[in-house]
């Protein structure tokens, strides 16, 4: 069943499979039906045949599985290359075809232990980043344990690559941010933030039964209120204390009251309104870059009928930027108090002398490149902080450094075929300009 791989890859993942599924005997079974009744566990590798696995334990998991549903049009390579670019090319471990849609699942390194609060809040809201980004039933995808397709046993496009939950959880972010604004894709069918002004006509009247229904469906209601409400949500239509009310106007007394809450508890969780990136990420660019951004004439516009948020685009790659900066910083400061305990520089340490990730000290390292030019400019500091007052320089500012890590980040503004890129300028500002040839003139 699984779709075009040699006999190697597939039993490379089918020994994963086994590595990472815990137990001797694991519950398995081949219908939905089954599901109803206590599942008594069986031999791990007789389970492996069939069409329905319990992913992980009371204790832990490897797991990160997102359910998608109303998507049996689709070819599995067509759903492929929509994950693909919504994930901005980072690959899943598999992507199964169901009955309605299909199943994304993603392996983890390392166990994710469940008594481990911190871990399980973090996995938690991945799977809550990619739930919205993927367009994916909630009710499937939420839960961190239960009974998910079986890769090997359906039509499925699988490899071995495993994931850093941390790498995991900036990917989901970070195109959680794009998925607000990258609808130019014809392929794409999301529809999350269709007919916007529409929406606001409607409920500035209040008038429900003309709100676009369209995919409140049975076996799709849950996701398509969830989806609808952080819409309006985002566009400031409708307020955190407006969010039961609204999704029972929508709803229409077709789903309980009780998986109504649950739907506005979900959503209430996000707070939008006031905690979001989203929204401090629309602060940034309406407030400290809407001038350069009307001096380079980027606005807002559609294409193929949809709004294309290229001002949010471009926003995004300013919160990259301002991350990658603020990462730098951390790991400078690292660096130097490893040079200050006189300790070898392994990742152990510099993790320990900052707040920096293990993956992202070794994505700096291996990735960017950036590892020796650090160490220089924290050496630099730590001679000054031997030196008498006054002798050495003051330390030098880390702006060529930054932008070394920032100089493949651009941004492509569609609709007049420019292209942009970021650094940072001679008073530590981060700005944009228009790229002209191969080297670029400053027009921001």
């Amino acid at each position: 069943m699984v779709a075009s791989l040699n006999n190697e890859t597939i039993i490379e993942f089918h020994q994963l499979l086994q590595d990472k599924l815990f137990l001797k005997n694991i519950q398995s079974c081949n219908t939905k039906e089954e599901l109803n009744y206590y599942i008594k566990p069986k031999e791990k590798l007789i389970a492996l045949h069939d069409r329905f696995i319990k992913y992980g334990t009371n204790k832990a998991t490897s797991f990160i599985i997102i359910d998608i549903d109303n998507r049996k049009r689709k070819t599995l390579q067509a759903y492929e290359k929509e994950v693909h670019y919504k994930l901005n090319n980072y690959e899943p471990s598999w992507i199964s075809k169901t009955d309605k849609g299909f199943h994304v699942g993603f392996i983890l390194e390392s166990p994710l232990w469940l008594n481990d609060e911190t871990k399980k809040k973090q996995a938690e809201e991945i799977k809550k980043d990619l739930t919205l980004l993927l367009d994916a039933d909630i009710a499937g995808s939420h839960r961190l344990l239960g009974y998910w397709r079986n890769p090997l046993t359906h039509e499925s496009i699988i490899n071995t690559k495993v994931h850093n939950i941390e790498k995991l959880q900036e990917i989901a972010t970070e195109q959680y941010f794009e998925s607000f604004s990258l609808f130019d894709e014809p392929s794409v069918n999301n529809t999350k933030y269709q007919n916007r002004t529409k929406n606001k006509q409607e409920l500035s009247k209040s008038n429900w039964e003309q709100i676009d229904k369209t995919g409140f469906i049975k076996g799709n209601r849950n996701n398509f209120l969830f989806t609808k409400i952080i819409g309006m949500l985002y566009n400031g239509i409708i307020t955190n204390e407006q969010v039961h009310k609204t999704i029972q106007n929508i709803n229409r007394n077709e789903l309980d009251q009780k998986e109504i809450n649950a739907i506005a508890n979900s959503i209430l969780k996000y707070n939008i309104q006031k905690n979001t990136k989203d929204s401090n990420l629309e602060k940034k660019v309406k407030g400290i870059y809407s001038n350069d951004l009307w001096k380079n004439q980027i606005h807002n516009y559609k294409k193929n009928n949809k709004t294309e948020f290229a001002r949010q685009k471009i926003g995004q790659k300013i919160s990259t930027a301002k991350i990658i900066q603020s990462t730098i910083e951390k790991l400078i400061k690292g660096y130097l108090q490893t040079y200050i305990n006189h300790e070898p520089f392994i990742n152990k340490n510099i993790e320990k002398n900052t707040s920096v990730k293990k993956r992202t000290i070794q994505r700096y390292r291996n990735e960017r490149h950036l590892e020796e030019t650090i160490k220089v400019e924290a050496f630099k500091r730590y001679l000054q902080g031997l030196a008498p007052k006054d002798v050495m320089a003051n330390d030098t500012p880390i702006k060529n450094i930054v932008n070394l890590a920032i100089k493949g980040l651009e941004f492509h503004y569609e609709k007049t075929s420019k292209v942009f890129k970021f650094k940072i300028d001679v008073d530590s500002k981060l700005i944009f300009y228009e790229m002209v040839g191969d080297l670029g003139d400053v027009a921001a």
